[in-house]
C-alpha cells in the first residue's frame, strides 16, 4: 500500500518503488510483468533512439582452412529505431476541510489520493505500451503518444484468419522462430478471443493450466517452437493474439514516477504524479501476431 508522511515538503518524492505495488497486477499485465523483471531503462530526450538487436549469419557453419591468417570480417546490420516519450500526469487537490476531518480508518485522505491517482498513473502506462498509437506531438493538440507493443509486429510477422485454430496459432509462433528466437514467449490478448483460445485446447496434452509467474495468473501452451504464456489484457486489441519474448522490451523512463507538490491555493492541498517513460523494442522481429480477419 502506498505511504508517505511527508507529502508537503517542497521536493519531489520518487514513486517508483511503490508503482509496482500499487492497484491489480491483473489489470496491468504487461507493465507489471516488465517491472518485475527489471526490465527497465533510461532516456535523454523526447525521443527515444536506439540500434535494432541483429546477429549476422553470413557463412554460419562454414569453416576456414588450419592457421587461416585472413579472417573475414562481419558487420550487423542495425536498423535504428526510435519511439517518442509519452508524458503521464494526475492531479489531486484536497480541501483544508476535508484534510483536517480524521475519520477512523481513512488516515491521510491526501495521501490517499495521491495513491489513487498513481494507479491511474500506472493504468494509463499499461495502455499506452499496450495499444498506443504513434503521434510525434507535431500536430494539435501537440501530445506525444508511444507506439504501443501491438503497433510494433511487422508485416511478415502476421498470421490472419476468419477463427483461431491450432495450426494458426502454432503458426504464429512459428514466425518468432523462423527469425532465430526461440524459448519461452507471452501472449497478450483480450477475454473474447482467449475465450476462443481455451475452447481449442481444452483437454488437450500441450495446454499448460493455471498457474502463477511473477504474481501474474496464466496460462500456456507449449508448441514445438517454444512455450506460450498468456496475459489477459483489457487493453489488448479484441482481434489480436500478441506473441512476444519478453527479453527484447524495455519500459525506458526520462522521469520515472514521482510526486511532486503543486502551490497551494487558498484552503486546499495540492499535488500531482507524473511520469514520463516510453517502450524500447529491441528487435520487431521479436513480436508477432495473429489477427482475426
Amino acid at each position: 500500500m502506498f505511504k508517505s508522511t511527508n507529502l508537503t515538503n517542497a521536493e519531489s518524492i520518487s514513486l517508483y518503488k511503490e508503482i509496482t505495488k500499487v492497484g491489480e497486477i491483473n489489470d496491468t499485465p504487461l507493465l507489471s510483468l516488465l517491472l518485475s523483471k527489471g526490465l527497465t531503462g533510461g532516456a535523454n530526450g523526447k525521443v527515444q533512439t536506439w540500434r535494432e538487436s541483429s546477429y549476422n549469419t553470413d557463412d554460419i557453419g562454414t569453416g576456414v582452412v588450419e592457421g587461416n591468417e585472413e579472417p573475414k570480417f562481419y558487420e550487423s546490420e542495425r536498423a535504428e529505431l526510435s519511439n517518442v516519450l509519452q508524458i503521464f500526469q494526475r492531479g489531486a487537490s484536497v480541501s483544508g476541510t476535508a484534510q483536517a476531518i480524521n475519520v477512523t480508518g481513512q488516515g491521510d485522505i491526501f495521501s490517499s489520493e495521491i495513491a489513487d491517482r498513481l494507479v491511474e498513473l500506472k493504468a494509463g502506462l499499461e495502455k499506452a505500451i499496450t495499444s498506443g498509437e504513434l503521434k510525434d506531438g507535431s500536430a494539435t493538440p501537440f501530445i506525444r503518444e508511444m507506439k504501443g507493443l501491438e503497433n510494433w509486429v511487422i508485416p511478415e510477422n502476421i498470421i490472419e484468419s476468419a477463427t483461431p485454430n491450432e495450426q494458426n496459432i502454432k503458426d504464429t509462433v512459428r514466425k518468432l522462430w523462423d527469425k532465430g528466437i526461440s524459448g519461452t514467449f507471452f501472449g497478450l490478448v483480450n477475454a473474447d478471443l482467449k475465450e476462443q483460445i481455451d475452447a481449442i485446447f481444452k483437454d488437450k496434452y500441450s495446454y499448460i493450466a493455471d498457474h502463477s509467474i511473477f504474481g501474474l495468473t496464466v496460462s500456456g501452451i507449449k508448441t514445438n517452437y517454444g512455450t506460450v504464456y498468456f496475459l489477459l489484457s483489457r487493453n489488448a486489441s479484441p482481434d489480436k493474439l500478441t506473441v512476444f519474448d519478453v527479453n527484447k522490451l524495455s519500459i525506458d523512463f526520462l522521469r520515472k514516477p514521482q510526486f511532486e507538490p503543486l502551490a497551494k491555493i487558498g484552503d486546499s492541498v495540492r499535488g500531482q504524479v507524473v511520469a514520463e517513460a516510453t517502450l524500447r523494442v529491441k528487435t520487431p522481429k521479436a513480436i508477432a501476431q495473429f489477427q482475426l480477419t
